[in-house]
């Protein structure tokens, strides 16, 4: 039994390291596009001056954009996509580099969401796969969802609108552990904190995955 479990530990290391693998993979998918040059990802100023943008964002009145404008939802990018952007300054990035590290956490974070969330529905259908299988069903998944076009190709022009996507699997795998012997409102809690994470730039996308 001893060298049984050990074995199970060994399995579960490599298998992180091949999840840690595909992420690295679309991490370098994510800066191979343009590289050096910066995207007009929905608010140019939050990728070049992060802290003047979340601070313009506190107010109503935004005096600097065409001679003076009414803010138009930008309190959703103070959690958590400004937030990401200042650490990039305050770290001195160039900011196109923060930007792809946006866009790279964006796939990940769906990625690892709907592995985990195949894993659980999977390992209790009646027709399972087994063993590896079940795993790169997971990951197979995992890819086909990061990999859509609704994700990819909102990425450059208005990643903050691939947000709640990327995070909708998170919403759901504590539910799915509720479901499985865990604390209900510990699960609701936990999925409460993906829903505080769906930013509200897209009002429409934020309720949508919501409910």
């Amino acid at each position: 039994e001893p060298a049984a479990g050990a074995e199970g530990a060994v399995t579960g290391t490599v298998w992180r390291f091949r999840l840690a693998a595909v992420c690295l993979l679309l991490t370098t998918f994510a800066f191979l596009q343009s590289p050096g040059e910066i995207a007009a990802d929905t608010k140019l100023d939050l990728t070049v001056d992060p802290m003047g943008f979340l601070e313009r964002a506190l107010t109503l009145w935004d005096p600097q954009g065409f001679f003076g404008q009414l803010q138009n939802q930008a309190y959703g990018y103070l959690f958590p996509m400004g937030p990401f952007f200042a650490v990039g300054d305050l770290l001195a990035l160039p900011p196109w580099v923060t930007q792809r590290l946006w866009w790279a956490g964006l796939l990940c974070v769906a990625f690892l969401g709907v592995v985990r969330l195949a894993s659980l529905v999977l390992s209790t259908s009646s027709e399972r796969p087994t063993g590896s299988h079940l795993r790169w069903a997971a990951v197979a998944a995992g890819l086909v969802y990061t990999l859509a076009p609704r994700i990819v190709t909102t990425l450059g022009p208005i990643s903050a609108e691939a947000l709640p996507m990327a995070l909708a699997p998170w919403m759901v795998v504590p539910l799915v552990g509720a479901d499985r012997g865990g604390s209900p409102r510990r699960m609701a809690a936990l999925s409460g904190l993906a829903v505080a994470g769906l930013g509200a730039v897209n009002a429409v996308a934020v309720r949508v995955v919501a409910a």
